[in-house]
């Protein structure tokens, strides 16, 4: 409001808008207090009717409670006669006594009588399934007792009252809920008012116009009601939701609460017609106001509009000459003061006042230089009646320097005498930008010409060089005038004429290729450039400004990188990772077409370095992968896996075969080297991939079991087959459960007999090695050719040997020290370099005696080998002598010691001593 006055014009238009405003307001404060009077009013008058309503109720209550209590102790003596000679009803007519009771108080259902203990003396039809709501036996009121409502009646719900005798027993009045039905019925409530009969517990007994509907509900309590009390609150029924002034009363002597409520809604919908009448009266006086103020205002509006136009005009002229720094001035011909704006005067350096300066104060600015000039200048226009334009430096109070542009022009004043007026514009920053561009221009044609850099810029229309820098001419060849003669297509390959193109058209800022691209020079040398450019506006016209970067040298030394990387250095040929990629490729890999790999492992090529040394080995490996190359690689790519072996492959599996005949050709020649000639073998596994999606990594492990199957069977080549893969899966597996076996104690020796022909004396025992498991030994002959492929031989026999070395301590404390204990040495055990330094840490620890293994083959090779043994001066142990005619003809042939099944089997070495014992000598 304060606003809306406040813009009023001052004046008459103010003035009464004050008055009305404050008429308005007295008016608007009185109808509010009115209203609130009136609605405090009627809510107090809701309370009152609402109390009035309860009060009534309750007091009819107890009344009709009180005579019911007066009935039941008239009934007291009779009751308790009939209590005491139960069963027998002797003179005590209670019968009779309860239907003259029921007749008077028509709204008593039944009555019945029980004991002290609550057990039933006398009642009616269903009596025995009611239930008090209270405890005979423990309740001590002597006044009347209310019950739990009972909904299973025989007719309508009823509420025990209870009343102790005398004697201590109890009567009990079943009281009809319709009788405190009727109570609340025509009551004053309104149509959304209600009342209703609750007990202490909150249960709802009775309830204006419910029909019976929450009957037996627990309404909750919103305050707490002592017994003869009231309490009148603003309260919302949790029954239907209606929000009514309640009056809550227990003012009876009985556990009853009686509650009385008026609808909120109802009560106040008068007051808000009123308040609807109220405010309408406000809004009619109020517009009527706003309508005369603003007729009147309207009047005021137009006058002052047209002043605030002019004052806006002026302010905009005022603004656009300070933002432009321009001023203005006038003088009349032959006057010595010029008439000069604010602007003016500043833009002078003068007090920022509009009004008159000397004309000498104004030229006593200028710069010494300029001065002489510009009056002249000044002269010749009023001479000539021309216009007058000059720029020309001034010199302020601290020293700075500032440039002028002054224009003028001859006019004729209101007195029709010729006057002239102009501008002046501080140029100052216009000269500073145009001094700063031509330096910023001379720099960016030192940059572009002494550039180390190539540098140019072409038409991207016509693509023709438009310049180029000094650098470019020096590293291309060209002149200056050749290159602007020619299109940047001219330095390209003619196949990248359409990348050029293409790159051209590019909107992207900026260009920064990261493709490196190929340039010729003059001398048709191709060098690699990285470019680098930029879209310019060159002479008006769309251009493109380059820097290409010599990255020749990168670029050979990236290549040499990503050949090393795919390559073999010693050979030449793929890496088997370089060829798996290849094989793994997309198209090679889901093409429905099978490739088929070929592992080619030389023979014996280890032996050759230790024999002729490294570089024999090298050059057979070099002139072997020359070879593959040459015959092999129009097949599939060719791979050389460090050591031994190559890995050949054929793209087209019906080639296969011919691919073999090309392998077997290269090793069918001699290779020629310092040493002399050499001829290489070698065991060749083929595997074809078996399905779509088949990685050529497994491809290739296939080969390389096929390979070394073909070695196995000491044949040139083998085809791959399933059953490689699962005898590779045991062998592997044998291997992790040997290494296991070896760690958790499994293995163990049995020792077998080894007898003297001439004495019959049990001489020595020879240490055999057996493997025990959960289920069982496992046969020699399954792991110990394993353990020696595999290297596990040699700390399997190590173990042997400190056993057997354990076994012998044994022996020598059972009174066998003679005996001697023959150890089974692996070759691979020989290779390894340990077997020397282990039997010297036995024999200090034991001393071992030393074994000659032989092998029993014929008699011709037997007899050689014990006329040998002989002569040596050695003692021959036959071994593996299983039969009565084997042991004849060693005995004959004259061996000193045998050994097999046929002198004993092999035996733990408990049982070995036993055996002994028994045996003797």
């Amino acid at each position: 409001m304060r606003s809306i006055l406040s813009s009023l014009p001052d004046g008459p238009v103010a003035r009464m808008g004050w008055v009305g405003a404050c008429l308005g307001l007295v008016i608007t404060l009185g109808l509010a207090i009115v209203v609130v009077q009136d609605r405090s009013a009627r809510i107090e008058a809701a309370r009152r009717q609402s109390e009035a309503i309860a009060l009534g109720v309750d007091r009819l209550l107890r009344y009709e409670v009180r005579n019911l209590e007066r009935a039941l102790r008239g009934m007291g003596l009779e009751a308790d006669g009939y209590a005491r000679e139960y069963p027998a009803a002797g003179v005590w007519d209670l019968t009779g006594a309860i239907r003259g009771v029921i007749s008077r108080h028509a709204e008593l259902q039944d009555i019945d009588l029980y004991d002290p203990g609550g057990r039933l003396l006398h009642g009616g039809p269903g009596s025995a399934a009611r239930s008090l709501g209270f405890d005979p036996a423990t309740d001590s009121s002597d006044g009347l007792v209310v019950g739990t409502l009972q909904q299973g009646g025989r007719t309508r719900p009823v509420i025990p009252l209870a009343l102790r005798t005398n004697a201590g027993n109890w009567l009990v009045a079943w009281l009809r809920t319709s009788e405190l039905q009727q109570m609340l019925a025509g009551l004053d409530l309104g149509r959304h008012g209600s009342a209703a009969i609750l007990d202490r517990r909150g249960l709802l007994l009775a309830r204006h116009n419910d029909q019976g509907q929450h009957l037996g509900r627990s309404v909750p309590m919103p305050v707490q009601v002592l017994p003869g009390s009231t309490t009148t609150i603003e309260f919302k029924s949790p029954l239907d939701g209606e929000e009514r002034f309640t009056s809550l009363t227990s003012t009876s002597t009985y556990p009853f609460i009686v509650a009385a409520g008026l609808s909120k809604r109802e009560t106040l919908a008068p007051w808000w017609n009123y308040v609807a009448s109220a405010v309408a009266v406000l809004l009619l006086y109020w517009l009527g106001m706003f309508y005369l103020l603003g007729r009147m205002a309207a009047t005021e509006a137009s006058r002052r509009a047209t002043l605030d136009e002019l004052r806006r005009h002026a302010e905009w002229l005022a603004k656009a000459q300070d933002a432009s720094h321009t001023g203005v001035w006038a003088m009349g011909q032959g006057e010595e003061e010029v008439r000069v704006s604010a602007q003016a005067a500043a833009v002078f350096g003068l007090e920022r006042v509009a009004g008159m300066v000397p004309l000498a104060a104004v030229f006593g600015r200028m710069h010494e230089a300029d001065r002489p000039c510009v009056e002249a200048e000044f002269q010749r226009a009023w001479e000539e009646a021309r216009p007058f334009q000059a720029e020309y430096r001034i010199v302020l109070a601290d020293g700075r320097q500032r440039w002028i542009s002054a224009q003028s022009a001859l006019a004729l004043d209101p007195e029709q005498k010729p006057q002239m007026t102009g501008t002046i514009v501080d140029i100052t920053e216009r000269r500073s930008q145009q001094e700063q561009l031509e330096r910023a221009e001379s720099q960016f044609r030192h940059l572009f010409e002494f550039n180390p850099l190539p540098f140019w810029v072409f038409d991207t229309e016509t693509l023709r060089f438009l310049a180029v820098n000094a650098t470019a001419i020096r590293r291309y060849g060209y002149s200056r005038e050749e290159f602007l003669g020619m299109t940047i297509l001219q330095v390209r390959p003619d196949a990248d004429a359409d990348a050029v193109r293409l790159s051209v058209g590019e909107r992207s800022e900026p260009r920064d290729s990261s493709p490196v691209w190929t340039h010729v020079t003059r001398d048709g040398k191709q060098i690699h450039v990285r470019i680098h450019s930029s879209s310019i506006r060159f002479d008006d016209r769309p251009a493109r400004l380059v820097l290409a970067e010599d990255v020749s040298e990168s670029v050979a030394h990236e290549i040499d990188l990503a050949w090393r990387a795919a390559h073999d250095e010693h050979t030449g040929l793929f890496k088997l990772r370089t060829l798996l990629e290849r094989l793994d490729h997309p198209t090679v890999r889901s093409g429905p077409d099978p490739y088929t790999v070929m592992y080619v492992q030389l023979r014996d090529l280890e032996l050759v370095s230790p024999t002729l040394g490294m570089r024999t080995s090298d050059e057979i490996v070099f002139e072997i992968a020359r070879r593959l190359f040459a015959g092999c690689d129009g097949f599939g790519p060719v791979a050389h896996v460090p050591g031994d072996s190559f890995v050949v492959s054929v793209l087209d599996a019906g080639q296969c075969d011919e691919l073999l005949a090309s392998v077997s050709a290269v090793l069918s020649e001699p290779v020629e080297s310092e040493s002399g000639s050499h001829r290489v073998e070698a065991w060749i596994g083929v595997a074809t991939r078996q399905h779509p999606g088949q990685r050529a990594e497994d491809v290739v492990a296939h080969a390389a079991l096929a390979s070394r199957q073909a070695r196995a069977e000491n044949a040139s080549s083998t085809r791959y087959a399933d059953s490689m893969g699962e005898q590779a899966a045991a062998r592997l597996a044998m291997i992790g459960r040997l290494r296991r076996a070896l760690v958790d104690g499994e293995f163990e020796l049995f020792f077998q007999p080894i007898k003297c022909l001439r004495s019959g004396v049990i001489t020595g025992a020879e240490a055999l090695l057996r493997w025990r498991t959960g289920q069982g030994h496992v046969a020699p002959s399954s792991f110990i050719p394993l353990s020696e492929e595999s290297g596990l031989i040699v700390p399997i026999g190590e173990w042997v040997v400190d056993k057997a070395a354990e076994a012998h301590g044994a022996l020598v404390q059972a009174g066998l020290g003679e005996v001697a204990i023959a150890v089974n040495v692996s070759a691979v055990q020989f290779l390894s370099g340990s077997v020397a330094q282990v039997m010297r840490d036995a024999h200090l620890r034991h001393g071992l005696p030393p074994h000659v293994d032989r092998d029993l083959r014929n008699a011709s090779i037997c007899s050689a080998v014990i006329a040998l043994g002989h002569g040596l001066g050695l003692s021959i142990v036959a071994e593996g002598v299983e039969t009565a005619e084997e042991l004849a003809w060693l005995e004959q042939a004259g061996v000193d010691y045998v050994q097999g099944f046929f002198i004993g089997r092999p035996v733990p070495l408990d049982e070995f001593i036993r055996n002994f014992g028994r045996a003797g000598r």
